[in-house]
């Protein structure tokens, strides 16, 4: 093995370990509490998602990338995510964990179906389930199937969530355009009117025509 590999080898050794891998969750957790901490944020949350939550839990679906200002202003409210599968996940994951979500693993390319079912545990158990409807790896603004078929398995209605920042850095480089606040920005978080489990399936069978 050269050189070259050798180095490479062991920058990927000290990539994955468990010890880097808590350090930089733990350092991005740090960064984000204090970033958060100088924003101005105004939640706009429909009176009948508060309703709806008494009675049972709900899911929430958000865009990929525009999570960021929803992590730090939900933490109360149990909410069960998923992250996927890769480094990325891992990071994600411990990240979360600090904020105080209950966090599943898999995506829709890995452990999908082990994913689903594992989060249909927690939604059971009481949790409300948030997801990225169009991740974990786009295209961009396309919901996939997963959600449609938990809330019509489940019976449960699906509240729209939408967030914006401005002035706000946008990472061209993220196939999302991840969105990032910029310090002391303007932003919104929205949450809207939960749509029935009865009218998600009439949008679903009219989207298979």
């Amino acid at each position: 093995m050269s050189f070259r590999q050798r180095l490479k080898e062991t920058r990927r050794r000290i990539s994955y370990s468990r010890v880097f891998v808590d350090a930089l969750a733990f350092s991005a957790f740090a960064l984000m509490r204090l970033l958060t901490s100088t924003l101005r944020v105004r939640l706009y949350i429909h009176p009948s998602v508060d309703e709806e939550l008494h009675r049972k839990p709900l899911l929430f679906a958000f865009w990929h990338g525009r999570q960021f200002l929803l992590v730090p202003h939900f933490t109360s409210w149990n909410i069960a995510l998923m992250s996927d599968l890769s480094w990325a996940g891992d990071i994600q994951t411990r990240i979360l964990q600090r904020f105080g979500y209950t966090v599943v693993r898999g995506s829709s390319s890995h452990g999908g179906m082990r994913a689903l079912l594992a989060i249909k545990k927690a939604i059971e158990a009481g949790h409300p389930a948030a997801f990225a409807v169009d991740g974990p790896h786009g295209p961009a603004f396309q919901a996939k199937p997963g959600i449609l078929f938990l809330a019509e398995k489940l019976g449960l209605p699906l509240a729209p969530v939408a967030t914006s920042a401005k002035p706000a850095w946008i990472l061209e480089s993220t196939w999302c355009r991840y969105l990032l606040p910029k310090p002391f920005a303007r932003c919104v978080a929205v949450i809207g009117k939960p749509i029935p489990p009865r009218a998600l399936a009439a949008q679903s069978t009219i989207a298979e025509l």
